[in-house]
């Protein structure tokens, strides 16, 4: 069945931001719809990973443009699994946009408070499923790091660079601006509020999505010719129309509308966008949020989901509105041939007019006998 350009636009698309759902892999500021990342996973598929904290994509940029993708020190390192570290990274390193993902991520592993055995998990699932998005890899080392460990990293042979750099050593390769402050920078980045933007994102876009899917079934409905042959069916064609009128007035337009709006103004940094989340500090939420390329980079998808959704039902109405007028047009047509098919019995079979309603005559001799030359084909 042919589906319409809408859907496969917005399936294309609805998150590159939110491409783990993807919101799509558009490319940076373009016009193409980032859906989405309808096709990958989405925050609530790794929420317990992401809230660990094993890994972080603060918005950070090193020297080259590309994105930086934190490992943070946490002892709950030594915790997790290599497919915990898989799952998350597949969700972390859909997200930037093409443009920006294709320079490869400077990956910044923390190994202060921690042992070589929990670094190298990391570096092995860098290395097994994802060596072609890595740029380099700086591990952090501790002060007590002992010169046979580092041989030791040395030995191992990686797709791409792999680095023991001191803390103090990183601002030559990433701006200190572009670091959180646990690697002495002055980047704002609030995990728990990206984790809430991002779930609130991926949500518009999987409403989006279902949304569009939905007025595009009735589009399908829309589009079929089914006119009936007699005047009883061509007035329940007409009811059935009616409903379907209410179908598209009833379909929640205007509150993914507002959804997304209030998206924007949060994405804008407007602390009177309507949400509260529970946390206070709005101001540092917005600063957090403005900051972050990856987040605004969805700004262009929701836009045009939100025309995607209000372009849909307009042509959806007038698509009914020129249904409308050829089922009306039907359904004058069938009084017009009931009133010829009257009208010939009374002027042939007069003897049988009290049960002129069990004949059914040929519409094309019909139309012979009053000189009517209007056909049921036309429709």
């Amino acid at each position: 069945m042919r589906k319409n350009t809408w859907r496969s636009h917005n399936r294309a698309s609805v998150a590159s931001h939110g491409r783990a759902p993807q919101l799509h892999r558009a490319p940076c500021g373009s016009d193409q719809e980032p859906h989405s990342r309808m096709d990958g996973l989405r925050a609530l598929d790794v929420m317990s990973l992401l809230q660990e904290r094993l890994a972080v994509l603060t918005g950070g940029r090193d020297r080259r443009g590309g994105p930086v993708l934190c490992f943070p020190a946490t002892p709950k390192r030594e915790r997790a699994k290599p497919d915990d570290y898989r799952r998350l990274l597949q969700y972390l390193i859909a997200i930037p946009c093409d443009e920006v993902r294709e320079q490869g991520f400077t990956v910044v592993i923390d190994m202060r408070g921690a042992t070589w055995s929990t670094v190298k998990p990391i570096l092995k699932v860098l290395q097994e499923h994802f060596p072609g998005s890595v740029h380099v890899a700086y591990i952090i080392k501790p002060d007590n790091f002992w010169q046979k460990q580092r041989t030791s990293l040395g030995s191992h042979k990686y797709k791409f660079e792999t680095n023991m750099i001191s803390v103090e050593a990183l601002s030559k390769i990433i701006d200190t601006g572009q670091m959180t402050s646990d690697l002495e920078g002055t980047l704002h980045y609030d995990h728990s509020q990206w984790i809430d933007m991002r779930l609130a994102l991926e949500d518009f876009v999987w409403q989006a999505a279902d949304l569009l899917d939905r007025l595009d079934d009735l589009q399908e409905d829309l589009s079929r010719n089914d006119f009936a042959d007699d005047v009883a069916g061509s007035k329940h064609s007409i009811d059935l129309h009616a409903e379907m009128k209410k179908k598209i007035m009833k379909a929640p337009v205007e509150d993914i509308d507002l959804i997304g709006q209030r998206l924007l103004q949060r994405l804008s940094g407007d602390s009177n966008s309507g949400y509260d989340s529970g946390y206070s500090g709005r101001d540092s939420e917005a600063s957090s949020v403005v900051a972050n390329p990856d987040l605004q980079a969805s700004v262009p998808q929701i836009l045009q989901n939100l025309e995607a959704i209000h372009t849909s039902q307009q042509h959806l109405l007038q698509l009914w509105h020129h249904k409308k007028l050829k089922l009306d047009q039907c359904f004058q047509l069938r009084l017009f041939e009931q009133d010829c098919e009257k009208v010939y019995h009374h002027l042939f079979f007069p003897s049988l007019l009290p049960v002129t309603h069990t004949l059914v005559l040929d519409r094309q001799e019909l139309c012979g006998v009053t000189g009517c030359l209007l056909s049921a084909e036309h429709f």
